[in-house]
């Protein structure tokens, strides 16, 4: 039964995914794609950690800390690297960018 809900994260998490490189492909915009690339640390790495949760034996090992530190940073980093992205893009729409 366990691997099952293992499979079934993994699964989940693909696909969450290959919806979100869907989105970047078929944006219209550049705010567009940045909307479909911040949603690809919003789901998939969670159902990951939940994957490896559900694989080790014990809670306090080292993969599981490894896994939430991961998915936390991606989470984390992912809004700030997007607000950076979007700034730049609207300073290089309106022609104040100074390199």
């Amino acid at each position: 039964m366990r691997t099952v809900l293992v499979d079934a994260a993994l699964v989940l998490a693909v696909v969450c995914e290959l919806i979100c490189v869907a989105g970047v492909a078929a944006g219209a915009t550049v705010y567009d794609r940045i909307h479909y690339s911040g949603a690809t640390t919003s789901v998939a790495p969670f159902l990951v950690f939940l994957a490896i949760v559900l694989r080790q034996p014990h809670p306090y090992t080292s993969p599981v800390w490894n896994g939430l530190f991961t998915a936390v940073t991606l989470f984390a980093l992912n809004n700030v690297l997007s607000h950076a992205i979007a700034r730049v893009a609207r300073q290089r729409e309106s022609g104040d960018v100074k390199l």
